[in-house]
């Protein structure tokens, strides 16, 4: 069986064994989280033919103190163990470092944007007092706009710019969770996620931890590190990176 029919499968079999509805008396619960995400970026792209594949870096530590930060905001709902959500990140990361592409001796700077959408369903398999438990699957759509900016060198690329977009969607599925530290307000949550499988992208993995600080039923705060890796590569267009950095967000439930 192929990866993809194995992901098919075992989301079938996910569904299979959960309860067909929520009971009528379970309340719905709704939770909006916006997150300042500063975010580093490392890997390799290449946009047209003829263009050599460069590597763009910029260091998580960089991207926090030239202020390159992304946005992102997730809605969370939830109905006793069913639930689904809406994810969106958008990034906008420029490389202000000079990269020298050997053997052509052609220097590099790079700007990266990419708008990630998730959306999904999600079942708790597991909630006590001070923790719960949960799986999740979706589907996640990518636009990444890249911008190669050469200069020196010889050749056709000596002193272009070139900016090419592209999209394309994956499945998603993963698992997250949440645990209170001690008797104290504090917590810890966590997300793991993988997708793509060969059906838009080659793969991707995304995982983010957090600590956080609830002040009210309502209002809490929290500050973690977040990084995912994708692999997408069409005819020309290759985008194999890991973007990555500290993330300040406040959550907001009703």
């Amino acid at each position: 069986m192929s990866t993809v029919g194995r992901v098919v499968f075992a989301s079938s079999l996910l569904l299979m064994f959960l309860p067909a509805t929520a009971s009528a008396e379970d309340p719905w619960e709704f939770r909006i989280t916006p997150y300042f995400w500063f975010a580093g970026i490392k890997g390799d792209v290449s946009t047209i033919p003829g263009a050599p594949v460069a590597p763009v870096e910029v260091s998580a530590g960089d991207a926090l103190r030239d202020t390159q930060a992304a946005y992102m905001g997730i809605f969370e709902m939830k109905q006793g163990k069913h639930g689904g959500f809406i994810d969106y990140v958008y990034t906008d990361v420029e490389s202000d470092t000079t990269v020298v592409l050997d053997p052509i001796n052609l220097t590099l700077k790079s700007i990266s944007k990419s708008t990630i959408a998730s959306a999904g369903y999600s079942y708790e398999f597991y909630n006590s007092d001070r923790a719960s438990a949960g799986a999740f699957l979706g589907a996640r759509y990518w636009k990444v706009d890249t911008y190669l900016e050469f200069g020196g060198g010889l050749g056709l690329l000596a002193g272009r710019n070139i900016r090419n977009t592209e999209s394309w969607v994956d499945p998603m599925i993963g698992i997250n969770g949440t645990s209170a530290i001690g008797g104290s307000n504090f917590f810890v949550t966590g997300i793991l996620a993988a997708g793509g499988f060969g059906v838009g992208s080659d793969h991707f993995y995304d995982a983010s931890l957090h600590v956080g600080y609830q002040w009210s039923k309502l209002f809490g705060t929290t500050l973690g590190y977040r990084l995912f890796d994708v692999k997408y590569e069409d005819g020309s267009f290759l985008y194999d990176v890991r973007q990555q950095g500290w993330l300040l967000g406040i959550s907001f439930a009703f």
